[in-house]
């Protein structure tokens, strides 16, 4: 079984709100929140955030795993400072995506022209009345700049429930996870493997999962504690650095040097630490653990204190 994920970006959260009661059930609401629904029997995932646009972490780690970008234009007609930010979040992954425009406030046109300089203006448009429960997914492709077969699974939470044990939750972003696999924690003990005991999906049990699925593991092995630092797990086939050769896309729109200098990185999942310096025409990233990497490798340059524009440029790991 696999599926794909569809994240919802925009600044006004009524209107997702309404969009995403319409079209999927909610299913997680602690930390990212997710919406789930089931279309010619694929799964697909809706995610978003309610702490943007005061933190852009949430929407950052959102775009950092998703398949497909919903972008909301502002009912208004006219981008403000947030809207921007996340065109150009969108487009540093390189993601693509649709246009949403609500109750025929904007023209097609003009939102194009609105973005002009972002990947979100090439978008295709789709024209859609507030609360209507129609969408078409049948275009929606998973993103090609993951592992391949290898199995990856970024996890956001890791807990103890009485008479299961450890429970990890997140997303299969390559490959698939059964029952019965050992995998290893990143960043974690070199010799420490999680043997997964089970597998639900949205509380139903299954005997394996593959890739843009969301995943509740049971695993045997490891504690919740021994999970604090450990973002992903792996099938022990991935290369694993806490320093990597990046190119670097930096957007038009920053106009600050990115190296020499500590700002983060988000990648696939996960925002971390880095010390940046330049290396030839593209940067190298020092981080203070050990990440999974790969060629092609997509993530971003996150300022945290760029003000009005925290997304710096995307990357493309060189190894």
């Amino acid at each position: 079984m696999d599926g794909i994920t569809v994240g919802v970006f925009g600044a006004d959260p009524g209107v997702k709100a309404a969009f995403e009661a319409s079209v999927a059930k909610k299913s997680e609401a602690e930390g990212m929140a997710v919406f789930s629904r089931t279309e010619g029997g694929r799964r697909c995932s809706f995610l978003d955030t309610a702490d943007y646009p005061e933190r852009v972490q949430g929407y950052a780690r959102i775009a950092s795993i998703a398949d497909h970008a919903l972008y909301f234009f502002p009912g208004s007609g006219r981008l403000a400072a947030p809207d921007g930010e996340l065109a150009i979040l969108i487009g540093a992954f390189g993601l693509r995506g649709t246009i949403e425009l609500l109750d025929g406030a904007v023209s097609p046109a003009a939102a194009v022209a609105a973005l002009k300089g972002t990947s979100v203006a090439g978008f295709r448009q789709e024209e859609r009345q507030s609360g209507s429960s129609a969408i078409d997914l049948g275009a929606v492709v998973p993103r090609d700049d993951f592992p391949g077969g290898r199995t990856l699974v970024y996890i956001d939470r890791a807990f103890s429930v009485k008479g299961v044990g450890t429970v990890a939750l997140g997303f299969v972003l390559s490959g698939a996870v059964s029952i019965h696999d050992q995998l290893r924690p990143v960043p974690g003990p070199p010799d420490l493997r999680a043997d997964v005991k089970g597998i639900q999906v949205n509380d139903v049990d299954f005997e394996s999962a593959g890739r843009g699925i969301r995943v509740g593991l049971s695993l045997r092995g490891v504690e919740p504690k021994d999970l604090e630092r450990s973002h992903w797990l792996d099938d022990g086939s991935l290369a694993l650095s806490d320093s990597l050769p990046f190119e670097f896309t930096k957007s038009p729109f920053y106009r600050q040097p990115v190296a020499p200098k500590d700002l983060h990185v988000q990648l696939p999942g996960e925002m971390v630490p880095a010390k940046l310096t330049a290396e030839g025409d593209g940067l190298s990233a020092k981080f203070p653990w050990q990440v999974p990497a790969w060629a092609g490798m997509r993530g971003a340059v996150i300022d945290l204190n760029g003000g009005a524009l925290r997304v710096a440029g995307g990357l493309s790991c060189k190894l």
